[in-house]
Formats: C-alpha cells, structure tokens, sequence
C-alpha cells in the first residue's frame, strides 16, 4: 500500500498568520476583526452595557454577550455603509449634467452650451431672456420664404429690425456685411470701438450708416439669416431655462437618487444575517439564564 502524503494547508510562519488573519477585514461588511478605532471602542462598550443589563454568571452567558455585541458593532457598520451609498449616489446624481440628460436623451450639445454657461457663473437676466422670447415669436410668425428684402422686414418685424441695427451698431458693421457674414458664416472684417478719443467715435458707424446698403441683401441670405437665428435663439433660450430651473432640478434628483440596487440588496442580506444571529443568541441568552434561576 502507497504512502500519502498529506498536506496541511494554511499560513505556517506568525508573520504570514497575521497577514492571513486580516484577510477578512478587505470586506468591510465580514470583518472579524474591527476595522477602526471607533468599532474596536463601540464594541467594548456594548459589551460593557449588556455585562451590566444581563450579569451574566457563566462563560456561555458571557459568550453569548460578546456575539450579541459583535453583531450590534456590524449592524452599525452596515447602517453606517448604507448612508454612505446614498450619498456617493445623491453626490453624483446631483452633476448637473445627469439633470440635463434626465430632460433630453438626445442632448451632447445641450450639455456643452448648459456647461459652458455654468462654469461661467452664469445668472439669469429675464429681461434678456423675454426680449429672445418675443423675437422667436416674432420670426416664427412669418413664412421665411416671404421674406423678399429688409424693407419687409422694418415693416413686419420691427422687435427683430430693433435687434439686428444694435447688433449691427455694437459690432460697428454695416447691415450687408452683418447679414452676409452670419448667413453664410463668412469672416467679415469687423472695425472694433473702443473707448479712447474723440477721433475713435468718429469712426462709430451711424444708423443711416448702418442701413444704407441694405437693399444689398438678397432675400436667400435674409432667409438664410432668420433660419439660423431662430435656431440659435431658441436654444440659447433653452439653456437659459434650463438654467433657471436647474438647482432645483439637481435638488429633486439627488434627493430620488437611489444607490446600485445590487449593492443595495448585499447590504440588507448582511443586515437580516445579523438581526437574526443577534436574536438568536439574545434568545439563548435569556433560556440560559431562565434556566440558571429554576435551578
């Protein structure tokens, strides 16, 4: 009959023990040994207060004790672990591009114009925001296609007129070269103003400056302008509500935010594992001391 050889597993040197020994301390939930101060603290003094509650007579009572104190210092790891989710989870449903996304699935480029004016410190101005309103409005009321040159357009869209002459002025460009370089994206030399001299306002264009090559501008470039404007005006008014409503938003979100169902379900698995291990041995505690007394 062979020989075998038998293996004994496990750590042999004490170094290698006391490594192994705190391999369970990496799950958190597990540990046999505390994992802080804080526990190691907690865990003397319940077993302190349930030595003084149940005066214990017998090295099982005491045992019992010190099970039920373990399973009191995990199910307050455990609680401590779920607030903790909830508010990794609340932290980050509270970017304020998750808020944006929860509006608009289809909203890459909502997020960069919604980002771009938060990292700028962004403050709603609600004069400037009813002023784009009326002016969508008002573009959204014609046919672009009828739109035949600008002298339709001082006669049916004076809001819209008064905004493209300040655009006009603030830019110190003529309507033509305005019109043309925001139709066709264009790089149109701009003569810059600033503040200085006398000699510098001079050069400020007037508003009869301003409009004198109008009849310039064809219908296809002022119904190509129009489109465009509508466009990025009601998305810049998009964001500016959006902006409006967007604390509150992040607010109700984080508030809702949920952690990881999965992560969610361990944690409360741990949670009935020791609510039942801690009723159990307070059960056995309490026939073993009924027991002890008829005795």
């Amino acid at each position: 009959m062979s020989n075998k050889i038998k293996y004994k597993g496990g750590p042999k040197s004490a170094k290698t023990k006391a490594i192994s020994s705190r391999n369970s301390i990496t799950h958190g939930l597990t540990a046999r040994r505390w994992i802080n101060d804080n526990e190691q603290s907690l865990f003397e003094m319940t077993v302190e207060a349930f030595m003084v509650d149940f005066e214990p007579q017998t090295y099982i009572e005491k045992t019992l004790i010190t099970k039920m104190a373990e399973c009191s210092v995990r199910l307050m790891r455990i609680q401590n672990t779920e607030n903790a989710m909830f508010d990794l989870a609340s932290s980050e449903a509270g970017h304020p591009e998750e808020s944006i996304r929860s509006i608009d699935n289809d909203s890459e480029q909502l997020i960069q114009a919604v980002r771009n004016a938060y990292s700028d410190n962004w403050k709603l101005n609600p004069g400037t925001l009813i002023k784009k309103m009326v002016i969508i409005e008002e573009i959204d009321r014609q046919n672009l296609s009828s739109i035949s040159g600008w002298v339709y357009v001082e006669d049916n869209m004076p809001i819209t007129t008064n905004y493209i002459i300040e655009k006009c002025t603030n830019e110190n460009l003529n309507l033509f070269d305005f019109i043309s370089r925001e139709a066709n994206q264009k790089n149109i030399g701009i003569r810059l103003i600033s503040a200085g001299s006398e000699s510098d306002k001079d050069q400020s264009l007037s508003i009869e400056e301003i409009v004198e090559s109008a009849h310039k501008i064809s219908s296809y470039s002022l119904q190509k302008y129009f489109d465009k404007l509508l466009s990025s005006l009601a998305k810049d008014a998009q964001v500016q509500l959006i902006l409006k409503e967007l604390e509150p938003r992040i607010q109700q979100i984080k508030d809702a935010a949920l952690p990881d169902t999965q992560k969610l379900n361990l944690v409360q698995r741990y949670r009935t594992a020791d609510e039942r291990l801690f009723s159990k041995s307070l059960g056995e505690l309490i026939a073993l001391q009924d027991r002890r007394k008829n005795i």
